[in-house]
C-alpha cells in the first residue's frame, strides 16, 4: 500500500491567542485544554499515525527547532525536520519539502497539515480514498461544508463530479475572504466551501506546477535544499538561496492557475482557532457554560473562560468574558471582542516591549546554580565577571542591549542567536555578543539543555550586576 507523508507546517507569529501566543512561542506550540493537554501541533502529529503514513514531515523556523523536538518526544513520534532561516510563507516551505521526499522516496505522495487547526472526523478515510487521484497527478484541496457566511476565509467553489475518482470534483475557482453578501450567495448556492488549509500531491507534482508558475521561486527553493546543512539534527535550508523565494502562499502561487487541481469536501468537525471566542467555543464547558483551566475559582458566573497556567485565579459575577493568566501578562476581554486582541499585540510591538514576543516566566537571580535556568555568579570584579547558565530545549532568553564587550559563550548544545538585523546559529564553542542597536534572543534549538558562558568585560554598578543583562522565557 502506498503511504503518504504528513506535511506540518509550523509557522505563525502568534498573535491571536495572546498571551498564551508569543512570536517565540505561537499557537501550535500551546496546550489546547490547560497544561495536561496536548499542543496544536501534537494534535496534528497525533491525527496522522498509523499504517496509511510515513513519519512526517516537519517545516519550521530554526527558532522552533528544539520545540518542534520536544513535543515530538512527548508523543514518541520520528519525524524529518527542516529548518527554514526566515519565513517565507507557505510556498516555498511545501516546495522544500517536496524537494526533500523526492530524495528519498521518487513516487513520494505529501499531504499538508495546518499545525494549529482542530479536526475531529473521519479525515483519514476522505485523504485515503482521494489518494489515487493524487497519485494520478491532480492536487486535492479539501473543502469543509461552510457553516454560515464567514468572512475571514476563503472559499473554493464546486465545479461537479471528478468522473474518474471517487468523492472528487472539479474546482470552479477560489473566492478569497469575500465580503458577508458573497459569502452568503455561496452558501445559499450550495456550490462552495471553506479552503480547509489541507492538501494532498505527489511531490514531483507540486515541483512541475511551482516551475510552471514561478520558476525563479522554484529554482532559489531547489538550491536552498541543495546547499542546504543536511544533518542528523535536520536539513537547515541554505539563507541566501532561500531568501530569494517569493513569500507566497501555495494558493495564490499554484492551486489558484492550475488546472491539475481538484476538490475533495471533507465531512469533518473544523476549526482554525482564530480568537479565544474560538477557543471557548471548542473546549468543554460546564453547567454554567464555563469553561475553567487551571487552577480556578468561579462563582456566579456564566458562558466565561478562564484559564490560569501558573497560579489561583479567582472570578465573580462575570459574563461572557475571557480571562487569560499567564506568569507575566493577564488578558480580560468581553467575548465578541476578542478578535481586537490582535491590536494589544501591536501595541506590545509598537513599543518593543518582550511580552510580544516571549513568557518571561522569571529573571535570572543571583543564587546558587541548581541546573535550571538560574544565572551562577563564578566570578566578580569590578571590571570582570563570569556566569553560566543552562537553557531547556525550546526556552528563550534575551541579552539586553549593550556593547560587544558582553558576550556568550555556548559550552553545551546548541542554540540559535537573533539581533536587531541578523541572526546565526552556535554550537559548542560559538560566541554570540551583544549588540548596540537591541535585544538578542538566543533560543535553545537543539535536542538538549544548552550550557552557556557569560562574560562581560566593563565596569559596573555593583548594585545593579550585568549578569541581570538577561531574562528567562
Amino acid at each position: 500500500m502506498t503511504k503518504i507523508y504528513p506535511l506540518i507546517i509550523c509557522g505563525g507569529n502568534g498573535t491571536r491567542l495572546w498571551p498564551i501566543s508569543r512570536t517565540q512561542s505561537p499557537k501550535q506550540f500551546q496546550r489546547v485544554s490547560g497544561p495536561d493537554s496536548l499542543t496544536f501541533f501534537q494534535m496534528a502529529v497525533q491525527r496522522h499515525r498509523g499504517a496509511l503514513y510515513h513519519d512526517p514531515l516537519i517545516v519550521t523556523g530554526v527558532t522552533h527547532r528544539g520545540t518542534v523536538v520536544q513535543q515530538l518526544r512527548e508523543v514518541q513520534v520520528g519525524a524529518r525536520i527542516l529548518c527554514e532561516p526566515k519565513g517565507r510563507n507557505t510556498g516555498p516551505a511545501v516546495l522544500a519539502a517536496a524537494h526533500a521526499a523526492l530524495r528519498n522516496d521518487p513516487d513520494a505522495i505529501l499531504v499538508v497539515i495546518p499545525a494549529d487547526h482542530v479536526i475531529e472526523g473521519p479525515l483519514n478515510a476522505t485523504i485515503e480514498r482521494c489518494l489515487p487521484a493524487a497519485q494520478a497527478g491532480h492536487i486535492v484541496t479539501f473543502g469543509i461544508p461552510p457553516r454560515y457566511a464567514e468572512t475571514g476565509f476563503g472559499y473554493i467553489t464546486d465545479a461537479g463530479p471528478m468522473d474518474d475518482f471517487e468523492g472528487v470534483r472539479r474546482v470552479g475557482g477560489f473566492v478569497e475572504k469575500p465580503p458577508a453578501e458573497t459569502a452568503q450567495a455561496l452558501i445559499d448556492a450550495k456550490a462552495a466551501y471553506w479552503a480547509s488549509g489541507l492538501s494532498m500531491f505527489r511531490a514531483d507534482t507540486i515541483i512541475e506546477e511551482y516551475t510552471r508558475f514561478d520558476p525563479d521561486s522554484a529554482a532559489a527553493v531547489a538550491e536552498s535544499v541543495e546547499r542546504g546543512l543536511d544533518t542528523p539534527e535536520g536539513l537547515f535550508l541554505d539563507a541566501d538561496s532561500f531568501g530569494r523565494a517569493a513569500s507566497e502562499p501555495t494558493e495564490g502561487l499554484v492551486f489558484e492557475k492550475t488546472d491539475r487541481i481538484a476538490l475533495a469536501p471533507l465531512d469533518v468537525s473544523w476549526d482554525d482557532v482564530g480568537s479565544w471566542k474560538a477557543m471557548y467555543a471548542i473546549s468543554h464547558r460546564d453547567m454554567n457554560g464555563n469553561v475553567l483551566q487551571g487552577d480556578v475559582i468561579a462563582l456566579n458566573a456564566m458562558n466565561t473562560m478562564v484559564r490560569a497556567d501558573s497560579r489561583l485565579v479567582s472570578v465573580v459575577g462575570l459574563t461572557d468574558i475571557i480571562v487569560i493568566d499567564t506568569p507575566d501578562a493577564l488578558l480580560v476581554a468581553r467575548m465578541d471582542d476578542t478578535q481586537d486582541v490582535k491590536k494589544v499585540v501591536e501595541q506590545l510591538k509598537a513599543a518593543s516591549r518582550t511580552e510580544a514576543e516571549i513568557v518571561a516566566e522569571a529573571r535570572p537571580a543571583m543564587v546558587p546554580f541548581r541546573k535550571s535556568e538560574t544565572l551562577e555568579k563564578i566570578v566578580e570584579t569590578d571590571r570582570f565577571h563570569l556566569g553560566t547558565a543552562e537553557i531547556g530545549v525550546g526556552r528563550t532568553i534575551i541579552l539586553e542591549r549593550g556593547p560587544r564587550s558582553r558576550q556568550v559563550i555556548v559550552v553545551r548544545g546548541m542554540v540559535q542567536a537573533s539581533g536587531p538585523e541578523w541572526s546565526k546559529v552556535s554550537r559548542e564553542g560559538g560566541r554570540i555578543y551583544a549588540d548596540a542597536n537591541g535585544p538578542v534572543r538566543i533560543v535553545n534549538t537543539g535536542d538538549e539543555p544548552a550550557e552557556l558562558l557569560f562574560v562581560t568585560l566593563e565596569t559596573f554598578d555593583p548594585n545593579t550586576p550585568n549578569m541581570n543583562m538577561v531574562q528567562y522565557a
